[in-house]
């Protein structure tokens, strides 16, 4: 008898890990870039100039850049302004990513007890640049970097 207690309480929390993994497909069809995020995330903006959801735990914004005059090489030292420019106490060491079709650099920081994830990415195959946050509560900083690494651009 206790062994089959013990199985069906494995087995609801193995099903509730799983349901709360799970993510699903979002799109910016404005820009052209699809990502996935949790099952329960909420859309708050969806225009020409920003792309926002959440839920209680991540919140993600997506904007369009419009400068010419960043690319590759200038790529971190224009991410790490951003972080300063938003006030980031905690800047930690970024790096340099490849995500489907885009290149970029993202950095971690914390600002007054919050995480986030800045990252600017340039699309190897068009001209949409893209500034992409990611605030995240404690404990789910592994959730907010899958978000990022799901970017991909759709035309």
């Amino acid at each position: 008898m206790k062994s089959l207690l013990f199985a069906a309480t494995a087995f609801l929390c193995f099903a509730a890990t799983n349901l709360s993994a799970q993510m699903t497909d979002m799109h910016w069809d404005t820009h052209g870039v699809g990502f996935k995020v949790p099952n329960d995330f909420a859309i708050e903006a969806n225009n020409a100039e920003e792309f926002s959801a959440s839920n209680d735990n991540l919140f993600l914004s997506i904007v369009p850049v419009q400068d010419l005059e960043v690319n590759d090489d200038d790529l971190a030292e224009a991410v790490v302004e951003m972080a300063k420019g938003l006030e980031y106490d905690d800047i930690e060491e970024g790096e340099s990513i490849e995500v489907d079709d885009f290149t970029g650099y993202y950095i971690k920081g914390r600002k007054d007890g919050v995480n986030a994830i800045v990252m600017a990415v340039l699309d190897k195959q068009s001209s949409t640049n893209l500034l992409v946050v990611i605030v995240y509560v404690d404990g789910y900083e592994k959730q907010a970097v899958n978000i990022a690494a799901s970017l991909y651009a759709y035309d």
